[in-house]
């Protein structure tokens, strides 16, 4: 009877604590579930409006947007636009007054954000970084409008070309010395906008 009320003694040792743990990671669990609960919407609330005022920035003529559906079959026609995953149209006293695209393109550090405003003239009228990885000093300096300003103004008569010495032409985009994979990501992704803003705005017609 010794040997029994010893061996109990050592079940109640073991299975006490085994207890108690298993409490502590159901509220702890409970507690990360609920915290998730709670702050994924605001994230993704936050993440809604960023995505906005981007739009807002590249395509500052535009008081609304209203999200283009099917972009599949434009990018079935020429498979160098499946970095383009959304595409916006925007509006101005019920009238089109051009587009924005958003692009995901592979940078240096991995997927890069990229968030074009093209107008019914196909001028490029912005282009802003989003989320990113790029190296910081050196990468993240495509982010900077610096690098950014040289797409806007104009309407690419030829396809936009990436290079190491002085611009000669308006198609020629200068890259950020020691980051030129960022920089070439950033301008396939301004160019595949560009191809797709051809292709909307010859079917809808441009401004006269």
């Amino acid at each position: 009877s010794q040997g029994v009320s010893e061996v109990k003694s050592q079940l109640r040792s073991i299975i006490k604590p085994a207890i108690i743990l298993f409490v502590i990671c159901l509220v702890v669990a409970a507690s990360l579930a609920l915290t998730h609960a709670i702050t994924k919407d605001k994230i993704a609330e936050r993440a809604a409006i960023d995505a906005e005022n981007a739009r807002r920035e590249v395509l500052a003529d535009a008081d609304s947007f209203s999200r283009v559906e099917n972009i599949e079959e434009y990018i079935n026609e020429n498979q160098e636009l499946d970095i383009v995953k959304e595409v916006y149209k925007g509006v101005k006293n019920n009238t089109s007054v051009g587009y924005v695209f958003l692009v995901v393109t592979k940078g240096y550090g991995g997927d890069m954000e990229v968030t074009v405003g093209i107008n019914n003239k196909g001028e490029i009228t912005g282009v802003k970084i989003g989320n990113n990885s790029e190296t910081p000093g050196l990468g993240r300096k495509v982010t900077e409008d610096a690098f950014t300003s040289q797409f806007s103004g104009f309407a690419p008569s030829e396809p936009l070309q990436v290079v190491k010495r002085k611009k000669a032409k308006k198609e020629e985009i200068e890259a950020i010395s020691s980051a030129t994979i960022s920089s070439r990501a950033v301008t396939k992704a301004v160019q595949a906008a560009v191809d797709m803003a051809s292709q909307l705005l010859e079917e809808g017609g441009k401004a006269e």
